[in-house]
């Protein structure tokens, strides 16, 4: 395990805004909108559409991911390891895209990038259909995404320094996102079904889902990149999303320990015991 004297960050600790958010169950409102934001990156979504079990397994692959996102939030001083992980899985990926465009899990901006869809899911989750933040909050939020990011290998000198510059990181960003069969795929299909469940069942059930899922992404984005992924924003979307932020705000009402994840609980108690791990100078509530 590597020593505080070898890493490039403080590990987060108790008191985190991001250990409050990424074990809010809650947070998995934003979870499709993140991933669609992450594939539309010309790099990430080739890597993805070519590399990725996520239509074939897709309930082991969401498994992993779950996994990997404990390890990096919650992981205390595992989490500069988690990111080496990632680093030596992603090593092998690369190819040349449809249009002839040649991508590589390793790009150090496309790493980044899915990295920085973290920030601004935890911001919209927290800002929109949580409790509320801060601009304290924020800059607390900001710095623990920073550390986590330097810790898991992304690089110093591609990763925003404020709020400010991650802002205008972001919007720039948003422009050099295309649309592509993953973001379709998302948007439009439902998982395949486990064994013991009918294909036919899931879809009946997933129909609903997938269009009050499209309404969230589609009124969640700018417009001109809504319109790029073929969404459109009506009437009926903003009523959606609006019912949505009720419900989240509605479920706020439950006790914190039954909205937490339990594997994040599980992940939160191990390192709040590690004397190495000082909590954080701010709590959110």
């Amino acid at each position: 395990m590597l020593e505080p004297s070898t890493l490039p960050a403080r590990p987060l600790g108790p008191g985190a805004a991001a250990w409050y958010v990424s074990s809010d169950l809650r947070f998995l409102l934003v979870a499709i909108r993140t991933l669609v934001l992450q594939v539309a990156h010309p790099m990430v979504g080739a890597a993805v559409a070519e590399h990725s079990v996520y239509k074939t397994n897709p309930y082991a692959r969401l498994w992993r991911t779950a996994m990997s996102v404990i390890r990096q939030v919650f992981g205390g001083f595992r989490t500069a390891e988690e990111g080496q992980r990632l680093l030596e899985l992603h090593q092998d990926i690369s190819g040349v895209d449809g249009q002839g465009r040649r991508y590589s899990a390793m790009n150090p901006a496309a790493y980044v990038w899915v990295h920085a869809s973290l920030f601004d899911a935890w911001r919209l989750f927290l800002r929109d259909y949580g409790p509320g933040l801060t601009a304290i909050q924020e800059d607390q939020l900001f710095d623990e995404w920073r550390r986590v990011g330097l810790l898991i290998g992304c690089q110093d000198r591609l990763l925003p320094r404020s709020v400010a510059e991650f802002d205008a990181y972001f919007v720039d960003m948003l422009t050099s996102l295309e649309n592509n069969a993953v973001v379709q795929d998302l948007l439009y299909h439902g998982p395949k079904a486990p064994p013991f469940i009918p294909q036919v069942a899931l879809d009946v059930v997933s129909r609903p889902l997938l269009w009050l899922q499209r309404s969230f992404v589609a009124e969640t984005l700018p417009g001109d990149l809504a319109a790029r992924f073929g969404l459109q924003k009506t009437r009926r979307t903003a009523r959606h999303a609006r019912a949505l932020g009720r419900f989240s705000h509605l479920l706020g009402w439950v006790p914190g320990v039954l909205r937490r994840s339990p594997l994040a609980l599980l992940a939160m108690w191990r390192t709040g015991r590690d004397p190495r791990i000082a909590p954080e100078p701010s709590r959110y509530p």
